[in-house]
């Protein structure tokens, strides 16, 4: 739809997320929900602290943006929105919530202070297979008693592509969240049922008549420069299927298609759409980032 004619902007996108979530009110309810957390574990305030620059392994500008707090007892929360994924992502993910842990260790002072780090990763595209659900939740889990003792970091990972229930279907306060962050440009009014005040007000928060000229700019170049990215992706995946394709034929189909995924891999292609692509399956595809 025509953001010039649509009654509300992406609430993915970096400036409208950012509108969105630095309320402390919406945080707190989105945390809350998303956390599942219930009346013993409630979130009933958090403080906003500076977030960090994350490197970039390499990989040029970093894509993600992210929101850090703390709550009431000094837990720290980073919510971050990823709208592309690479063979990189999760590790970066992983980094990014343990440097946040160790660097809660100022010089001279001891370990007893430390609190948990919990990551809440919002991805527009798949991450994980099929089978892991939309939201995910990974934790520490000892083999044997499969309980938890190690607390230090904690991740959530909510995959938007795999949410595809329609308005009439939404049951939960978490199923509007979900609904409101992917289908929300397209939609000319929030769902009937809608009654939680923070999910109406994130949907005031991006109305396009609420936004100036000069941020309705800032959010028209972010959309550009997703889309820019994209088409070098897509530039990168078609050279990458014809290198395959032109060395299969000398090598022979079964390694033709190893090629095609190799020279996919090295473009920085996600791994999901290499299997579907070419047939190769994940745990020979896991062989070649090994071998590379």
């Amino acid at each position: 739809m025509n953001d010039t004619t649509a009654r509300y902007l992406d609430p993915t996108n970096d400036l409208c997320f950012k509108k969105i979530f630095s309320d402390e009110g919406r945080m707190m309810d989105f945390l809350n929900i998303m956390l599942r957390r219930g009346a013993q574990d409630k979130i009933v305030e958090i403080v906003f602290i500076p977030t960090e620059q994350i490197p970039d392994f390499g990989l040029g500008k970093r894509s993600v943006f992210d929101l850090k707090c703390k709550d009431q007892q000094g837990n720290i929360f980073i919510v971050e929105m990823q709208k592309k994924t690479n063979k990189h992502f999760l590790n970066r993910t992983q980094y990014y919530a343990c440097h946040t842990y160790v660097n809660q260790i100022q010089r001279g002072s001891l370990h007893e202070g430390l609190v948990p780090v919990i990551l809440l990763a919002v991805c527009q595209e798949r991450v994980f297979p099929d089978e892991v659900q939309c939201i995910s939740y990974h934790r520490l889990r000892e083999d044997t008693t499969k309980q938890s003792y190690l607390f230090s970091t904690s991740y959530v990972f909510i995959e938007l592509a795999k949410f595809s229930k329609t308005a009439e279907e939404l049951s939960s306060l978490e199923d509007d969240w979900l609904y409101f962050l992917s289908r929300t440009p397209e939609a000319k009014e929030p769902p009937a049922h809608i009654k939680d005040k923070q999910i109406l007000s994130a949907y005031e928060v991006v109305e396009r008549f609420r936004y100036t000229a000069e941020e309705y700019d800032v959010y028209i170049r972010s959309r550009l420069a997703e889309e820019a990215d994209m088409l070098a992706l897509d530039e990168r995946f078609e050279e990458g299927v014809e290198r395959g394709r032109t060395e299969g034929i000398q090598t022979g189909k079964i390694e033709g298609k190893i090629e095609v995924a190799r020279n996919l891999l090295a473009s920085g292609v996600d791994v999901g759409l290499i299997v579907k692509v070419t047939g190769v399956s994940e745990e020979e595809i896991k062989g070649l980032v090994k071998d590379t």
